[in-house]
């Protein structure tokens, strides 16, 4: 298990939700301050907002490969292009890993492990989703390395 993987299901567990944590367990990667990240990445939980589109954990990701590849210059193309062609590269082994982005159809696909108890209410469990998000990002970051 990766680091990055570790924290990001740590804060799942603790209570953030899928987007955040993985988000959020980038932030020595990304330079942004915990809370910062935190309320960056609120919206994206539940496939935006549970409305079950993108998946949230890969949301996360998507937004850290932002921090790490979008130029600050609007009209570098290929700034842009490397960090869309980034982007589509995870999305695309996501999907081949979990079967889908969509948040309501990773649930329908995992449902074993679509309910939990957590103090007493029914959430939905997507540990298994951080982790995989957060590994596809580490494992990009040693590309970048080698």
């Amino acid at each position: 298990m990766t680091v990055h993987e570790k924290i990001a299901i740590d804060l799942y567990n603790q209570g953030y939700n899928c987007s955040q944590a993985v988000f959020c367990a980038f932030c020595d990667v990304t330079g942004l301050e915990r809370d910062e990240a935190f309320r960056i990445s609120s919206s994206f939980g539940g496939g935006m907002g549970r409305l079950g589109e993108v998946c949230g954990a890969l949301s996360g990701a998507f937004m850290a490969t932002e921090m790490l590849l979008s130029g600050t210059d609007e009209k570098d193309k290929v700034a842009k292009d490397k960090h869309y062609l980034r982007v589509k590269q995870l999305g695309e082994q996501f999907r081949e890993s979990k079967g889908s982005l969509l948040c309501r159809d990773l649930l329908v696909i995992n449902n074993n492990r679509m309910e939990e108890t957590r103090d007493g209410v029914k959430v939905k469990e997507c540990e298994h989703l951080v982790a995989v998000a957060a590994k596809m990002l580490d494992e990009y970051l040693e590309e970048l390395k080698g």
